[in-house]
């Protein structure tokens, strides 16, 4: 898919914007605050199917996300596959939006409902194997719009090399002033991985097919506005592209009959 690939490399250089003030407060109403808002973590489950348990899988799941939210759990699952990669056979599993302390809450739930043991006899017998992550949201450095009508994502790994983060803030300051000044469209989310090799994340949703597409105007259009020319813009991007240790990419089909039903 290099109709993304030149898409998802000029979004990755949005990856560590610098950190906007916020005005002071009590501490009284920082406390209500962090307990009001939405949180930044993911929890992520993977899971790959024994062979030609595909279908039996999907039952099992479908089944088991209705059970956990008829059981009480507060999370709210979606459920995504990937449509393109040299593995199509797992499916990705993510709650979104929680604090830390919410885990806590859920492993509660878990053990009184016994969901581990419902898993084990609904949607076990057809799981060859699993991974597990969390995931940081670094919502300040984001730029995502909601939107019911995403269908696919996107999602571009990278792990960086270590020593680099001087040459990577500064690609990336030239980079967001660019995208600030010029208000570019397009709507993208930063995750840092909690375990696993590729701890940088960068997630693009799209509507339709047609919107995989290259962005325009481009994001080398962009940059060679804000610095000055295309010679500049071309060494900030190489600049950051040298402290990328490897770098893979996906796309996933959002599954919302296998999610938590609505």
């Amino acid at each position: 898919m290099r109709v993304r690939n030149v898409r998802s490399n000029c979004l990755v250089m949005l990856a560590v914007l610098l950190l906007s003030s916020i005005g002071s407060a009590t501490a009284a109403d920082k406390t209500a605050a962090s307990a009001a808002a939405p949180g930044n973590i993911t929890e992520v489950w993977s899971f790959w199917p024994k062979a030609g348990h595909d279908q039996d899988f999907q039952t099992a799941i479908k089944q088991y996300a209705a059970w956990r939210k008829s059981a009480g759990e507060t999370f709210t699952w979606s459920i995504f596959q990937p449509i393109v990669g040299d593995d199509l056979a797992y499916y990705v599993i993510r709650s979104s939006h929680h604090q830390w302390k919410d885990f806590d809450a859920n492993a509660a739930w878990g053990a009184k409902s016994k969901e581990g043991d419902k898993f084990g006899e609904q949607v076990g017998p057809y799981v060859e194997r699993s991974a597990h992550y969390f995931s940081e949201t670094d919502p300040a450095h984001s730029h995502w719009t909601d939107s019911k009508d995403y269908k696919y994502f996107s999602v571009d790994s990278y792990a960086m090399k270590s020593g680099t983060h001087a040459e990577q803030k500064d690609a990336l300051d030239k980079m967001q002033k660019a995208v600030v000044d010029a208000k570019w469209a397009y709507s993208y989310q930063i995750e840092h991985q909690i375990g696993g090799t590729d701890p940088m994340m960068i997630i693009t949703p799209m509507k339709s097919y047609a919107e995989m597409a290259d962005p325009e105007p481009s994001l080398m259009k962009v940059m060679s506005k804000s610095l000055g020319s295309d010679t500049a813009a071309a060494a900030a991007m190489k600049e950051f592209g040298g402290a990328i240790d490897h770098h893979s990419n996906t796309i996933y089909a959002y599954r919302a009959d296998l999610s938590t039903p609505q």
